[in-house]
């Protein structure tokens, strides 16, 4: 897994061309810093260029090369940015990418329970949705109570209250 996503794209914003991105990781210094990013949406992709990234409360605005009005830049709405994961944000101790999580083995007592298929945001904390070979996913709470020792390398993370996978 080379690279991240690490926003989307919303509305424009001004007359130049600028748009709205909604961070994935809540920082915005790592935008700043970016230069040519791939924008993808489904099966599009394309490369684009940043002329400039600037905080705007918990958004970035960002102005790509070739969009200087907004009828040019609506286009790019619900496009993700990605980058190579050197230039995402930088993780503290204890923090993960979304994408690290996904294909992770869950495991409790030593015995594999199920795969983490995917990551979502719950409202009150992230969740992992797991899937079970022959049965239908479920998810899983991704706190403290739940969750034990997360190894990104080995792919795996224990499960220490399996009776929630019940």
């Amino acid at each position: 897994m080379d690279e991240l996503a690490i926003g989307r794209i919303g509305a424009a914003h001004g007359l130049d061309g600028r748009v709205k991105v909604i961070t994935y990781s809540g920082e915005s210094g790592h935008f700043k810093k970016l230069d040519t990013v791939e924008l993808r949406d489904g099966e599009r992709s394309m490369k684009a260029v940043i002329q400039s990234a600037a905080a705007h409360g918990e958004l970035v605005l960002v102005k790509f090369e070739g969009y200087d009005s907004p009828e040019a830049s609506r286009v790019l709405a619900g496009f993700e940015i990605w980058v190579p994961r050197d230039k995402a944000a930088p993780k503290r101790k204890d923090e993960y990418y979304f994408a690290e999580l996904v294909g992770c083995i869950l495991h409790s007592q030593g015995k594999d329970l199920a795969t983490v298929c995917a990551v979502c945001d719950g409202g009150g904390g992230e969740l992992l949705e797991v899937a079970f070979p022959g049965r239908s996913s479920v998810l899983v709470p991704f706190r403290k109570e739940f969750i034990g020792k997360v190894d990104i390398e080995g792919k795996r993370i224990e499960l220490i209250a399996p009776w929630i996978i019940e």
